[in-house]
């Protein structure tokens, strides 16, 4: 990773500013395997895998699923949270979904630079393969290549897969989590139930 920022903030998408994308999905479409999680299974590559698998086996597009997610809005304290970390931070959305997807919603978020991958379909608008961001194989690696580059780093996650770079941060911050993913939190990562708090404790 080429950039320097002195102070940045790496904020994950789903979960912490805008609801769930692969459950609302699921819940729309009646698939369930979009239900999984890295929790059920653990490598993403997989995960994709099997997701992509399920969407052409039920004739679900691209577009199908854009114009799902086109209900989705971001949580009502979202924009301002940004607005307002961003006067301290530079701010990278930090998510392991798809540009594709998360387009409209980071319409409604202003645009914040957004660091994600790319799903690739074919003629008919079927998936048919996922493009990972290069060198990343977690959300950890952005945070580590900032922080080597000499930056603070603050963190924001909702869920078991955030618990790594929320560790790895200057100072992580878990977000509204499970409690299974409470009891695996790291006694340095500071838990609240919303976002407009962590502003608070960056002061």
């Amino acid at each position: 990773m080429s950039e320097v920022l002195e102070k940045v903030a790496c904020i994950d998408l789903e979960g912490v500013l805008v609801p769930e994308m692969w459950p609302y999905i699921a819940q729309r479409t009646g698939i369930d395997v979009l239900h999984e999680t890295t929790r059920e299974v653990p490598e993403y590559r997989l995960l994709m895998a099997r997701r992509i698998s399920a969407l052409r086996s039920h004739g679900v597009t691209l577009p199908q699923m854009q114009e799902i997610l086109a209900e989705i809005a971001p949580f009502p304290e979202s924009t301002d949270f940004l607005a307002r970390i961003g006067e301290q931070y530079s701010v990278r959305i930090l998510s392991d979904c798809f540009y594709e997807l998360a387009d409209p919603v980071l319409g409604l978020l202003g645009r914040p630079t957004a660091l994600c991958h790319h799903l690739v379909t074919d003629d008919d608008g079927f998936i048919v393969r996922c493009e990972f961001a290069p060198s990343r194989r977690g959300k950890e690696d952005v945070v580590t290549a900032f922080l080597d580059a000499g930056s603070e780093v603050v963190a924001v996650g909702d869920a078991f897969n955030d618990l790594e770079m929320l560790k790895l941060a200057t100072r992580g911050f878990l977000v509204r989590p499970s409690e299974s993913t409470r009891a695996m939190a790291s006694s340095r990562i500071c838990v609240v139930e919303h976002v407009d708090e962590i502003v608070e404790m960056l002061r």
